[in-house]
């Protein structure tokens, strides 16, 4: 089983008055929203880093890179 931790936040009053009488589970639209903001954020990363070696990547031919593969397999063995 994974292990857990717990997290508080405040909210207002009337909020809290709504959520108990919705019966929503907070617990899970929390984690929810927390695992989607943590996946748009690792999203954003990786983009930043891809554009950050896309001058590298654009000087690349597919051609090239296979010739370059087939090369390194054929020392290898």
């Amino acid at each position: 089983m994974e292990q857990m931790v717990t997290i508080s936040v405040k909210i207002p009053v009337e909020l809290k008055s709504k959520i108990k009488k919705s019966r929503m589970k907070v617990s899970n639209v929390v984690r929810a929203l927390l695992e989607r903001e943590m996946l748009e954020e690792e999203a954003h990363k990786l983009d930043a880093e891809i554009k950050k070696h896309k001058r590298i990547f654009d000087k690349l031919s597919v051609e090239q890179v296979v010739k370059d593969l087939r090369e390194d397999r054929y020392k290898a063995h």
